[in-house]
């Protein structure tokens, strides 16, 4: 069997599960399309392929769907998997995972021709797809209710989460704050650093919690530059507590670590969030404030501080709750040693495994 992969638009999290199922089975020929050389070492029986997106907009996303299509039909895969979107113009089973609705949610994030690439091509998109992996129950009943998709064709797999975070001790708390937070206390938020992360409402909870709690408490946004990084610098650098505010960029996954599982207690309140995996993975160490709709009840039931993510005062309101009540911290931590069981263990690989065989079979019986 080709398994044909988009894994150039791959999250890490889908990515490290491909290349563990080419690992574990070394019969199969894994075609990974990327739009880039790169420098990266895989193993003997996954084939890259560069198709490139010279293009953005509605244009370069209709090239790109017909270079795919080409690149997919020459090297005869038998499936073709990819996240958030797949190709119009092929007739091979196509695996659709985490098809993005964010655009349903807040569009003001979008211009016009990207809000119009969206509501034109993801009912497209869906109707294709072969089969459809979404991380939530959440995401399930939007897509069926909102585009009518046949529900058996809809798999939820919850997000694997690997328990790689460590508790820090004492001493090495101590010194994480004073190497990034001049030796006070700190929230933290870890993911995207941008607009769509909703971090001005985080800056403007911040400042209420500061201007309410006279403590020297700081915030430390630790993460990666993501969808509107410029404009939302600009408004750190006019923010009355920018001096309390402290932007870490492109750290270690290890110092990352180190710095969540040494913070106060995590504040996580994006708009709209699949996987939010940041959070979960810092659940079994420190307290969570997040936001409370999407599928976030779902994903950390009794396991955190739910906070509406459009009301600034709300979040601050969460985040003195978190500050005054010590036992309010430790319980939800244990909540959420005990919510983790959900998405642990080595079970995911094998169940993409088994789905992707079903959805390849479709190709066998047109034949």
């Amino acid at each position: 069997m080709k398994i044909a992969v988009n894994a150039g638009s791959l999250s890490q999290e889908y990515s490290q599960i491909f290349l563990s199922l080419a690992k574990t089975n070394p019969k199969e020929v894994f075609l990974f399309l990327l739009n880039k050389e790169t420098d990266s070492i895989f193993p003997s029986n996954i084939v890259t392929i560069i198709v490139e997106a010279k293009r953005n907009g509605a244009i370069g996303q209709m090239i790109y769907s017909i270079k795919l299509a080409a690149a997919l039909k020459k090297y005869q895969a038998d499936i073709f998997i990819s996240e958030k979107r797949i190709s119009l113009k092929t007739k091979i089973p196509q695996l659709l995972i985490s098809p993005d609705l964010s655009f349903n949610h807040h569009s003001s994030f979008f211009n016009k021709k990207q809000l119009d690439f969206f509501k034109r091509n993801t009912p497209l998109y869906l109707s294709k797809a072969t089969e459809i992996i979404v991380s939530s129950n959440f995401a399930k009943k939007e897509i069926v209710e909102k585009y009518k998709t046949d529900t058996q064709k809809i798999r939820v797999i919850y997000p694997e989460i690997k328990n790689d975070f460590s508790p820090v001790d004492f001493e090495e708390r101590e010194l994480i704050k004073e190497k990034y937070a001049e030796g006070n206390e700190f929230f933290v938020y870890s993911g995207n650093i941008g607009l769509q992360q909703n971090l001005l409402n985080l800056l403007k909870a911040f400042s209420s919690f500061k201007k309410r709690q006279k403590s020297k408490m700081q915030l430390l946004i630790v993460g990666n530059a993501g969808a509107g990084y410029n404009e939302f610098m600009e408004a750190l650098h006019l923010y009355r507590f920018n001096k309390e505010v402290k932007v870490l960029e492109n750290l270690s996954e290890k110092e990352t670590q180190r710095i969540v599982s040494s913070s106060y207690a995590m504040v996580y309140i994006p708009f709209y969030e699949t996987a939010a995996i940041s959070a979960l993975q810092a659940m079994i160490h420190v307290p969570l404030i997040v936001s409370s709709i999407g599928n976030f009840k779902e994903f950390f039931n009794e396991a955190a501080l739910y906070a509406d993510p459009q009301n600034f005062k709300d979040i601050a309101e969460k985040m003195m709750l978190m500050f005054k009540n010590e036992h309010l911290r430790k319980e939800l931590t244990e909540k959420g040693r005990a919510e983790m069981t959900k998405f642990s263990g080595e079970k995911t690989a094998s169940v993409f495994w088994e789905i992707i065989q079903s959805t390849a079979a479709v190709s066998n019986i047109k034949q």
